[in-house]
């Protein structure tokens, strides 16, 4: 069976992009106000301006180097799921390390949730700023792999079926043999 490619919706990402942009505008006009004023809200105009500018900055970088790109979202195939769909993307889960996989609704959103055989395998693979936003984001989920369904350039059905035909797949030819 061949592999399937997913791509973000360029849609989607543009608004990201914009998105970024906007909060990092709000952020510097935060700060520069804080510049400016000599009231006693100075430092918080300050600080606040400066960790909004620096984390939707640091968004804004990684939304250009994803566009820049043009890499897929999800690739699935014989050997499992590849998961670039964010920041923190799993890469490749294997079909043996999975143990489950589910649609969980958080926040107004719907994610691919993938529920691996080792809860920590995301975890520990993980390079350090990544191992940290990983973590935080297992105290969120339940599940190890969260990718937006939204960002996804396929439909839900499309998507169901794809990995339903690779998991029974992969599960038939790893079945011990009966004699």
């Amino acid at each position: 069976m061949n592999e399937l490619v997913i791509y973000p919706k360029k849609g989607k990402m543009i608004l990201y992009g914009i998105g970024c942009f906007i909060f990092v505008a709000i952020g510097a006009i935060l700060f520069l106000v804080g510049l400016i004023d000599n009231g006693s809200d100075r430092l918080k105009f300050i600080l606040i301006g400066g960790v909004v500018f620096v984390f939707f900055g640091l968004c804004m970088v990684y939304w250009v180097k994803t566009m820049a790109k043009r890499k897929p979202a999800i690739i699935i195939n014989h050997e499992g799921i590849t998961d670039q769909s964010t920041y923190i993307a799993a890469g490749l889960i294997r079909w043996e390390e999975i143990e489950d996989i589910d649609f969980i609704q958080f926040g107004g959103q719907t994610y691919l949730g993938i529920f691996t055989k080792d809860p920590d395998l995301i975890v520990n693979r993980s390079s350090s700023v990544k191992r940290m936003l990983n973590r935080m984001n297992k105290g969120i989920l339940p599940s190890q792999v969260n990718i937006p369904v939204k960002i996804l350039d396929c439909s839900v059905e499309e998507l169901i079926d794809r990995i339903n035909k690779e998991w029974e797949n992969q599960m038939s030819q790893n079945e011990p043999s009966t004699i």
